[in-house]
């Protein structure tokens, strides 16, 4: 009966369809696997939040891309956005490779996630630390610093000592900022002593000493299990 009906042939069962082939939305986690396999196709559809946070490798989305929001935090070779690309709420962009977007893009920006303006996303070069002293909500300002740079800002601004040592680099300063409204910003000032260059590395407020703060930044909690050869 089969074989009357088929000319002979069995009929070939049909495959599933793949949701490029009928246009269907994907979900965020299978839309960033797509994406990083380079097997996204123009006109992706994603439901919800697109996440590609951390994908240093990734260099290019789909054409006409949709989601509601977007991160691509950390994604330092996407340099830009796709033509066609439809975000609805926001799209963060932290350490990302986008340096500039086109005059009236319509899209939100986030930085950290704090709502930034393009000014502040893309023309750091041009603010002072006297203008982020300035700046009364404490998130943007913490965006600003960090977009000015912690050695930029504390030349410009000053800072106190609050402590002073010696290590095989030469004299190492714990120097911190104070604000009325937000913890003081600490940074512990260190020399490198192969190369001379100064390194500004933020520690949290309660450090109290240069050994407490290296230790905490190579990663103790307890500075007196921090005993290095050569601190630096």
């Amino acid at each position: 009966m089969l074989n009357m009906m088929s000319g002979g042939r069995i009929p070939k069962k049909r495959s599933p369809q793949h949701p490029q082939e009928n246009h269907q939305p994907v979900s965020p986690q299978l839309g960033r696997k797509l994406i990083l396999e380079h097997r996204a196709w123009e006109g992706i559809r994603v439901l919800g939040h697109l996440d590609l946070s951390g994908a240093t490798e990734l260099g290019n989305l789909p054409e006409n891309l949709t989601c509601e929001s977007l991160d691509i935090s950390g994604c330092v070779n996407l340099v830009n956005l796709p033509p066609g690309l439809h975000v609805t709420r926001w799209i963060e962009l932290a350490g990302s490779g986008i340096k500039s977007l086109g005059l009236g893009h319509g899209f939100v920006l986030r930085w950290r996630g704090v709502e930034v303006s393009d000014y502040i996303a893309f023309e750091s070069q041009s603010i002072t630390g006297q203008d982020i002293l300035k700046i009364e909500n404490v998130e943007l300002r913490r965006v600003l610093i960090e977009r000015l740079g912690y050695e930029t800002f504390l030349q410009q601004v000053g800072g106190l000592v609050r402590d002073r040592d010696k290590d095989a680099g030469g004299e190492r300063q714990l120097v911190y900022i104070p604000f009325e409204d937000d913890e003081a910003l600490m940074v512990l000032k260190v020399t490198c002593p192969s190369t001379g260059h100064i390194h500004i590395l933020r520690v949290p407020p309660q450090m109290q000493s240069c050994h407490q703060a290296a230790a905490w930044v190579a990663g103790f909690d307890n500075p007196d299990d921090y005993h290095p050869l050569i601190e630096a």
